[in-house]
């Protein structure tokens, strides 16, 4: 799995959605995350891009 951390704005991008739907996929544990210290939502780009494949179907 790769280390690489993604913002909230960068997954938005990814999915094409709005950066307020990743943050309510997260809050909803659709999304796995992590918090920074200071509480910002970052996204491992393996969990990403395995959920993009689990709902490409979708």
């Amino acid at each position: 799995m790769t280390d690489e951390l993604l913002t909230a704005k960068e997954v938005a991008v990814i999915f094409r959605v709005a950066r307020s739907t990743i943050t309510q996929w997260a809050a909803r544990g659709l999304l796995p995350h992590t918090r920074t210290p200071t509480g910002r939502l970052r996204f491992y780009r393996a969990d990403v891009e395995r959920v993009l494949r689990e709902n490409a179907g979708s």
